[in-house]
């Protein structure tokens, strides 16, 4: 069983997509599709983030709320004629509640083909340990 929860502001769940402001620009976000695993000495998270490059991911932690938010932006080449579709910029967003069970300074992130992998190691006083028998 793993500690780590997903933070889920007070907002309606109906309520899917809301705005918000990712360099000076309003978009839509939407939570991403993820992974978590507990393992003996650390956290796995993998996030699916399709369309977001490196430039345009931000990890943040604070307070033990880790934020990913990944912007995607939808840019058509000028010679195109849009003949219908619909396409649109949006960002993700996915808060994880870590508390205080993670070793902030050994956090460590790897993006590759529209998958980011999170390492968070445990403190070491979270980490399993075998008690000797007298």
């Amino acid at each position: 069983m793993t500690i780590l929860n997903v933070f889920k502001p007070s907002a309606p769940a109906s309520n899917a997509r809301k705005q918000c402001a990712v360099d000076d620009e309003t978009l839509a976000y939407v939570r991403p599709r993820y992974e978590i695993a507990d393992e003996a000495e650390s956290f796995f998270v993998e996030v699916d983030l399709p369309g977001v490059s490196k430039q345009d991911l931000g990890i943040t932690l604070h307070d033990g709320l880790l934020e990913v938010i990944g912007k995607r932006s939808h840019q058509v080449p000028e010679e195109w004629k849009a003949l219908g579709g619909e396409k649109e910029a949006y960002a993700y967003r996915l808060r994880l509640n870590v508390g205080d069970q993670v070793e902030e300074s050994k956090i460590s992130a790897d993006s590759k083909n529209g998958v980011l992998r999170l390492t968070l190691p445990k403190e070491e006083k979270r980490k399993p340990r075998k008690i000797a028998i007298n």
